[in-house]
């Protein structure tokens, strides 16, 4: 069973309250998902982006697949849950007949029953599936000795990975709090996919937005179903090639005009992009099925784009890994880069811009790896940042090299800036499929700590991730719009992390 929900919650407050005397450093997950199934265009997802392409052929595909298409909770179940835990509707929705909902039990607990529930199913009704499965997931933990039981240990994180996308958005939100009740702060990342993985999602980007706005501010207001302190502030997904798309099409409501609508109204506190979709951050051209026209039209979209980001103060993450492409030609011309936005935080000076994953980590890198010209870049932008989501921290092969290679890093003048840019993210629930994805925090804080020093760590966890979203300045307007929203919807609740005006 999972850790009891007080004790946790009565040891963070102590642990909030006093280190060494004064007001501990906040823990900030700058890089997570609660998205589920309905959010995604799920065939193209799992298959281009969730398995890499590279996980396992065809058993692991068709287990996954069989658990994921069972159905999420779609846009109108969810929001009468939420109405009725608000106890009304910001949109005038009728809330007749409609019960307060339960408290739940600790939402971890109910994962492990729901998956124990979804592995007999499977085993009764298919175990030929579920045995080459196992031994084809099993072969891909490398570095990891779990004995004899690999493949029976491979299939249940596997199962655990594609129940989660069956959630609703809130019991996910419950997943990642109980799962990490260290963090204070989680920023969920939306996505904008199917344009690229000719796929579309359930939900439209509008409804997702108006979900996950409404999860924000029950954690606002102390009001999730379960014990925890963590606050939850989005970032909302935007994809320039269906903003260009939409524009041709002659669409009122546009993903950019929903993506101001999100910051502005709807309490989102910045953007995720994806350059493997099929764009590159500045400087389109053709590229696979990206035409000459199409990739001139996405430069126009871009610089309107950005130049609202840099006015407004809007934090960007970016997918930066050489990974989860949805086309091979995306991935030969070097589309998720960080080239590219150093062109863009050149061009666009004082953006806010955090390249997600930190160009990936490696046992062994090269003098020139997307890490180094991220590192060496720091030094240059003022704003540039970078996270750890979905490290394979757990392979030990891996990560005592990686240490070593940060700890080389900081101690370098050129690179040294690089300590004060580095954040954690999680990039959960990507990471469940791994061993050990639910020591993904605990292990990197103690590896980072142990090699870089209390301070350094301090930063890492949370520090480095507060200056990027602007949150330690009173006078950037993301923490102002912030503020603001706390004291129209959670008077008295605005957490000490957000600066209060000079």
């Amino acid at each position: 069973m999972h850790t009891c929900w007080s004790g946790c919650i009565k040891g963070r407050v102590a642990v909030l309250l006093f280190v060494g005397g004064g007001i501990a450093m906040p823990v900030v997950d700058v890089h997570c998902h609660n998205f589920n199934g309905d959010d995604l265009p799920v065939r193209g997802f799992v298959r281009h982006v969730g398995l890499h392409d590279a996980v396992g052929s065809g058993a692991v595909a068709a287990l996954l697949d069989a658990v994921v298409q069972k159905g999420a909770p779609g846009f109108a179940e969810e929001k009468a849950r939420l109405d009725s835990l608000l106890g009304g509707s910001t949109f005038g929705d009728g809330l007749e007949g409609l019960e307060p909902a339960e408290r739940l039990i600790d939402p971890v607990d109910q994962l492990g029953v729901e998956v124990d529930a979804e592995l007999t199913e499977l085993l009764q009704r298919n175990p030929e599936l579920v045995r080459r499965a196992g031994q084809e997931l099993a072969e891909t933990d490398a570095g990891i000795e779990e004995g004899l039981f690999d493949a029976a240990k491979a299939v249940r994180r596997a199962v655990t990975w594609a129940k989660l996308f069956t959630k609703s958005r809130l019991d996910l939100t419950g997943v990642l709090t109980s799962t990490y009740p260290e963090v204070d702060l989680f920023c969920p990342m939306l996505v904008d996919l199917g344009t690229a993985l000719g796929d579309q999602a359930k939900t439209t980007i509008r409804e997702q937005v108006i979900l996950q706005e409404q999860i924000s501010r029950l954690s606002m207001l102390g009001q999730l179903p379960w014990p925890t302190m963590a606050r939850v502030h989005p970032f909302v997904g935007f994809d320039p090639r269906h903003e260009v798309r939409s524009r041709r099409a002659g669409d009122i409501d546009t993903p950019l005009a929903i993506v101001k609508d999100a910051v502005t109204r709807f309490g989102f506190v910045g953007v995720k992009l994806y350059p493997p979709m099929g764009f590159r951050p500045l400087h389109n051209v053709a590229v696979g099925d990206v035409t000459a026209e199409e990739a001139e039209a996405l430069n126009d979209v871009l610089d309107e784009f950005y130049t609202w980001c840099k006015d407004e103060q809007v934090p960007i993450t970016a997918h930066c890994n050489n990974s989860q492409y949805a086309s091979p030609a995306y991935q030969a011309a070097g589309l998720a880069g960080p080239g590219g936005w150093l062109d863009v935080l050149g061009k666009y000076a004082g953006l806010h811009v955090n390249l997600g994953h930190f160009g990936g980590a490696h046992a062994v890198e090269h003098p020139n790896a997307w890490i180094w010209q991220i590192a060496n870049a720091a030094a240059q932008f003022e704003f540039l940042y970078a996270d750890v989501g979905d490290h394979k921290i757990h392979e030990r092969t891996l990560s005592g090299p990686y240490l070593d290679r940060l700890h080389d890093m900081f101690g370098r003048p050129a690179t040294a800036v690089m300590g004060k840019r580095l954040m954690y993210g999680s990039d959960w629930f990507m990471l469940a499929i791994y061993p050990e994805w639910e020591k993904f925090l605990s292990t990197y804080r103690d590896l980072y700590r142990d090699k870089l020093g209390s301070g350094p760590a301090d930063d890492f966890m949370g520090g480095n991730a507060l200056r990027f979203l602007g949150f330690g300045d009173p006078g950037n307007k993301n923490n102002r719009r912030l503020r603001d929203r706390y004291e129209r919807y959670a008077p008295g609740r605005t957490p000490a992390w957000l600066a209060r005006p000079a």
